[in-house]
């Protein structure tokens, strides 16, 4: 597929708009949708196989309280589910919340290519995703950018995926889809250079799978037993992988790349960064590539999402947990359409105003990739 380079694309630097660094797009006829963009011989695999009524949903413990994870007024006109709609999202999502900057990150292909197909099939469905949503959804409107999935069970096909999509103009991230490696793992360093290479930054975020299925991250301890449990301690994940890729020394191999964590709200960081320092000054001789405090290496290539918010009863408190997380390294997030999400108007009002519009309009500009001035002819 030909796409438009950076310089073919509207300038976004001076938008003074919002930015979300999360929303959820579907594919709505399931896998059918990508069948216009896979080889045929692909394409008549997944038909003789039935794929479409292979369902990715959790099991029944884990299944929403509520019955869907998505919002029932945010379903377009067409009768669709929602997400499934890139005009409507425009219509309902970004026009009336003065958004001018809208991250896709698709779910469904992330479950796909972790877990939920074969490292051969999760190439194909990654790339034929990728394809469908640049497609299909980034020319309806420039405030759109997309997160590329990759197919993290092979992370040569990965890299090479990364390189394919990469230079998009609306390309603003790669969602990596985790698996059961942690992140500062050797695995994943063809996906990290690829990264580095196209100035990308690396989203990550929950895909469903997580504590469901073989080959997808497990919790600590055991098995929950309820939605509201498993949600809970769903942020593990990210507390783990965080402390790998410090005391992995990732970012002394790769000084350029920068993650973004999404929806695992922003609380969580505080103290896993102040146990990895309080331990890498005691015991810093056992990891002599990590040369400074784990706290300098987040501040300087680590972003997360406001996304569900984590709101103490005193206001202040909130304040506090701001500051200390650092409000340079807070990225705004709604998470629409999803149940919980979190809308602009609502969110973080207890902040300095000076914060708050940090976070909702400034940070992200400093971890996604977007077109430049001088890019744009």
């Amino acid at each position: 597929m030909d796409m438009p380079t950076m310089a073919e694309q509207p300038v976004t630097d001076q938008l003074p708009g919002i930015v979300d660094c999360d929303v959820h797009p579907l594919f709505g006829d399931g896998i059918r949708s990508l069948y216009p963009y896979m080889p045929d011989a692909w394409r008549q695999r997944f038909l003789r196989k039935r794929a479409h009524l292979a369902g990715s949903g959790l099991t029944l413990r884990f299944a929403h309280p509520n019955g869907t994870v998505v919002r029932d007024d945010a379903k377009p006109e067409d009768g669709g589910p929602a997400g499934s709609s890139p005009h409507f999202v425009v219509r309902d999502h970004l026009d009336p919340h003065d958004i001018s900057l809208a991250l896709l990150n698709s779910l469904q292909s992330g479950s796909l290519c972790a877990v939920h197909a074969s490292v051969d099939e999760s190439i194909i469905i990654a790339s034929a995703a990728n394809d469908y949503y640049i497609d299909q959804w980034l020319p309806v409107d420039a405030r759109l950018i997309y997160a590329p999935v990759v197919p993290s069970q092979d992370p040569i096909a990965a890299a090479a995926e990364i390189r394919r999509v990469g230079g998009h103009a609306q390309v603003a991230a790669i969602a990596v889809p985790q698996i059961a490696i942690l992140l500062g793992n050797r695995y994943w360093w063809p996906i990290w250079q690829a990264a580095c290479d196209m100035d990308l930054p690396v989203l990550l975020h929950v895909t469903g799978s997580e504590g469901v299925y073989n080959g997808a991250p497990m919790p600590a301890g055991g098995m929950p037993d309820t939605y509201i449990e498993r949600y809970v301690t769903l942020g593990q994940g990210a507390e783990a992988n965080l402390n790998s890729m410090i005391m992995n020394g990732l970012f002394e191999r790769f000084p350029k790349l920068r993650f973004l964590f999404v929806e695992y709200g922003f609380v969580w960081p505080i103290p896993v960064m102040l146990r990895m320092d309080r331990l890498w000054r005691g015991l810093r001789h056992e990891v002599p590539w990590v040369k400074k405090s784990p706290i300098d290496y987040v501040n300087e290539h680590v972003w997360f999402t406001t996304q569900p918010i984590e709101e103490p009863r005193d206001p202040r408190d909130l304040e506090r947990l701001v500051k200390m997380v650092g409000v340079n390294n807070l990225c705004f997030s709604t998470d629409y359409p999803h149940w919980d999400n979190d809308m602009p108007m609502q969110a973080l009002r207890s902040l300095e105003k000076g914060d708050r519009e940090q976070i909702l309009r400034c940070n992200a500009r400093n971890v996604l990739r977007l077109p430049r001035l001088g890019a744009v002819k």
